[in-house]
């Protein structure tokens, strides 16, 4: 299996994916219970079939010449000790310096943030202060509205670009229907310990498996801000809007990536057919950004709370317009949405409530399917080029997703409307 070229391992893992799962598939169709559990037994199964087939065929678009004027934006707040790495890096990207704009917005930093960009000392660096703290719509906003190219890239403050990152993720804004692109994550402080070597490798399936099955349908539900490139034109009408997004009456200050994805999927300037705007959103697996993942259990889950949050209001906004797309994208989008929600009350009802009743075999095999799935995960990201850790580790983490599932997600549905600026490294805020 290592003396394998790439793309036999692609085919091989595909393959074993495909069959396993569908034969899997066929188990519980013949095992009809007419129940929820068993509905969501056979789309999970169903859905990951649908991911690996698409994935396959995903590959990024290569460096073609293209280079449009960029300007970056980093909102930043309490990033006093890696600002300068984070800034450093982008002055050193393979981009000519005429096309590039760096802006930083210190959005009220209650350390020396503002002090670290100016120590840099750099013509090419222009510096918003903000006194006070006023929320990363708000900071991203400002930088926008300062910022003079046509494709605007949101990096964050905590991450650090390969230096040909911005090249390679302005390379699909050639076709005027791509209106945002989105770039890969790696965890920079992968090595820290075992949460951080997990979280690593649950990115690259979330990255290279769900949104390569995403761009090659045009529709990347999120574009993370660790790097996330914007077509002016398509952003620019939407920016009010995004700033002044409220749930339930409040202000959000929570699942910004997600509602200006979601707003340029829905609203953005792509070319027109037949009449309608095609906008899309694509994903650059070669354009990498590094960024530092929580370091530990309770940062992490804090973490994921904020993101769990998110969810909701991205899922809301984007259940008004995903119907109007091209098949299969608004299948595949509700049928995730319903996956995720009933997610947590499979893990309880299998994992908690059968063993009670005396059934534990029907645990155990519920356990050993889903471990299974994260293996299949492992080596589907493997055979992208990845070392056989992805086996192990995506494989761990599903303990840690059950775990999630039933305390943090659950949490996040009952208080939807909290958040605020939270960073992926230990720092106090």
């Amino acid at each position: 299996m290592l003396s394998l070229n790439p793309k036999s391992k692609v085919l091989l893992a595909t393959t074993i994916t495909v069959a396993s799962l569908a034969v899997l598939m066929l188990l519980r169709i013949d095992g009809f219970t007419a129940s929820l559990f068993w509905i969501y037994s056979v789309l999970m199964t169903s859905f990951l079939i649908i991911v690996s087939m698409l994935t396959v065929s995903y590959r990024p678009i290569p460096d073609r010449g293209y280079r449009p004027g960029v300007s970056v934006i980093v909102p930043a707040k309490n990033e006093e000790k890696g600002i300068a790495d984070t800034v450093n890096a982008l002055l050193q990207s393979d981009y000519p310096e005429d096309k590039l704009e760096i802006i930083v917005v210190n959005d009220g930093s209650t350390d020396k943030t503002a002090d670290a960009v100016r120590a840099i000392n750099s013509p090419r660096i222009k510096l918003l202060d903000f006194e006070k703290n006023r929320g990363k719509r708000a900071a991203f906003a400002s930088g926008f509205y300062e910022s003079k190219n046509e494709i605007v890239i949101c990096v964050d403050s905590d991450t650090l670009l390969d230096t040909q990152a911005i090249k390679l993720v302005v390379q699909p804004f050639e076709d005027k229907e791509v209106v945002s692109v989105c770039g890969h994550g790696k965890a920079s402080n992968i090595n820290k310990n075992l949460l951080t070597k997990l979280q690593h490798f649950w990115y690259q399936d979330m990255f290279r498996l769900l949104k390569g099955m995403e761009s090659q349908l045009g529709a990347v539900s999120c574009c993370s801000g660790i790097l996330a490139g914007y077509r002016r034109e398509s952003i620019e009408p939407l920016m009010n809007s995004w700033l002044n997004e409220k749930f339930l009456g409040r202000p959000i200050y929570i699942g910004d990536d997600r509602q200006l994805t979601n707003l340029v999927l829905w609203k953005g300037l792509g070319e027109v057919k037949d009449g309608t705007r095609n906008a899309k959103v694509i994903y650059q697996s070669n354009a990498i950004a590094y960024t530092l993942v929580p370091e530990t259990y309770k940062h992490f889950f804090k973490q994921q709370l904020m993101w769990s949050r998110s969810w909701i209001h991205g899922s809301i906004l984007a259940s008004r317009f995903i119907w109007k797309k091209k098949m299969p994208v608004p299948l595949l989008f509700f049928v995730y949405q319903f996956l995720t929600v009933i997610c947590p009350f499979a893990i309880v009802s299998s994992l908690i409530i059968t063993p009670l009743t005396g059934n534990i075999l029907s645990a155990v095999w519920f356990l050993l399917g889903t471990l299974y799935i994260g293996l299949l995960q492992g080596m589907n990201l493997w055979s992208f080029g990845y070392d056989f850790r992805a086996l192990l580790y995506r494989t761990l983490f599903v303990f840690v997703s059950f775990f999630m599932s039933i305390t943090v997600l659950l949490y996040a549905w009952i208080t939807p409307w909290k958040g605020g600026w939270v960073t992926r490294c230990d720092k106090k805020k």
